[in-house]
């Protein structure tokens, strides 16, 4: 008798939450950004927000709110109401080396529920045109004649922009020094301004500064050439062996959000990015479409966490 309560009481459940995420949305959803406004990051979460306005038929409101390397706005949403109302746009930076490297007021593995992997952004080693280095050979040669003088800026300590950098030194066993700023907007105009002598900028970003001659690429952080710069070689290639770093986005709600729900949103994700507009937008910031099933994110999730936990808290990787 108490079996076939028990299945009735599950049935029932079933049966709620399968009503409750057709009914979804019932009100306007908020989309937290945690990162400033402005810039390829803030694109795509807003391409997603317009995307799921369109396929919900609600309005999809971007709330951004940077500060502390994203766990800010991370956190104001692990502590929302997990009903599928408050989104937000996820990374590394949020979901792994963050909670790593300084204590997060939450559990990524707990606290955020991953619902689809959105895109992926390799990075662009850069330098200034003036600087007199042309490759990533001739970069290793200055860093190592001189150990300890070649500065490089990032968009704040933990960021991926940072730990770029920083497993790039540890890679190519040279000694580099940070700057961290408060966005990585500040550390490339200062290197256009020949205070910094590099640093690693997300391509979505850097293609500007690139396009515009104002500083040169030496590498790219892929394992393989990207079709929009085929002349460019891997940093793998071109000097360091195995060097590879991209940063990821997504889109996470709160920890305790029903599955039914989450299945409903990362539906509705990939069918408006899967749509031609929202390609070329992203294509256009030099963003790789990785779509993904919640069940697939959290894996990469937790991949990311063990691999970054090994190089962090071995000591191999100094974060300053």
């Amino acid at each position: 008798m108490r079996t076939m309560q028990a299945v009735a009481a599950c049935v029932l459940c079933a049966s709620v939450l399968t009503a409750q995420a057709q009914m979804f949305p019932t009100r306007p959803l908020r989309m937290v950004i945690p990162f400033a406004p402005g810039g390829p990051t803030d694109t795509v979460g807003r391409i997603v927000a317009h995307k799921l306005t369109e396929r919900l038929g609600v309005n999809v409101v971007v709330d951004n709110r940077p500060g502390a390397t994203g766990m800010i706005g991370t956190d104001l949403v692990a502590r929302s109401a997990p009903d599928g109302h408050t989104l937000m746009l996820c990374s590394n930076s949020v979901l792994v080396t963050g909670p790593i490297l300084f204590k997060a007021p939450y559990d990524p593995r707990r606290d955020i529920a991953p619902i689809s992997l959105v895109v992926s952004v390799p990075y662009l080693l850069l330098v200034n045109p003036t600087s007199g280095i042309g490759s990533v050979k001739e970069f290793l040669a200055a860093a190592r004649a001189k150990p300890g003088t070649l500065n490089y800026g990032s968009a704040g300590s933990g960021s991926t922009s940072h730990l770029a950098a920083v497993l790039f030194g540890q890679m190519a066993g040279v000694e580099l020094v940070h700057v961290p700023y408060k966005g990585s907007a500040l550390a490339a105009t200062d290197l256009i301004g020949g205070h910094l002598q590099f640093i690693f900028e997300a391509v979505a970003a850097g293609m500007q500064y690139v396009k515009s001659g104002r500083l040169r690429p030496l590498g790219i952080s892929t394992p393989k050439r990207i079709a929009t710069l085929p002349d460019l070689p891997t940093l793998s290639e071109a000097g360091v062996p195995g060097y590879e770093i991209s940063v990821w986005h997504g889109i996470c709600a709160a920890g305790a959000t029903p599955p039914a729900l989450v299945d409903r949103l990362q539906r509705e994700i990939a069918a408006g990015i899967s749509q031609q507009d929202a390609r070329d937008r992203l294509a256009g910031i030099g963003a790789e479409i990785v779509l993904s099933t919640p069940a697939d994110f959290r894996r990469v999730v937790q991949e990311d966490i063990v691999r970054w936990e090994k190089l962090l808290r071995s000591g191999a990787i100094k974060v300053n």
